[in-house]
């Protein structure tokens, strides 16, 4: 399993990728963190903000390809950062909930 993450600029993005998520069945639950504040160092050197809003869900590891595919092709020319990481430890209840996530 993977905590999947998918870091943007855009509230509505961030909307359309849970809904797409969801509906495609690659995760029971998406989580959406509203706007938080993204620090960066500007080319004058100066440090800016903006806000990010970052949607994570738990899924299969053999799904990530899938999403990552599925996200170029509903938006192309995104501002998206992705990354996973290893859940090793989760609770059978959730687990269970997994395990039913489609494949095909």
């Amino acid at each position: 399993m993977i905590l999947f993450n998918l870091l943007t600029l855009s509230a509505p993005r961030a909307h359309a990728v849970t809904h797409l998520v969801l509906t495609e069945r690659l995760a029971t639950d998406v989580f959406v963190d509203e706007a938080i504040a993204n620090h960066r160092l500007l080319s004058d050197g100066r440090v800016g903000t903006e806000p990010l809003y970052r949607v994570l869900f738990l899924t299969k590891a053999l799904l990530y390809r899938r999403i990552e595919q599925l996200l170029q092709e509903q938006f192309p020319g995104n501002d998206f950062r992705i990354y996973a990481t290893p859940v090793t430890q989760v609770n059978e209840a959730e687990a269970e909930r997994v395990r039913r996530l489609c494949l095909a």
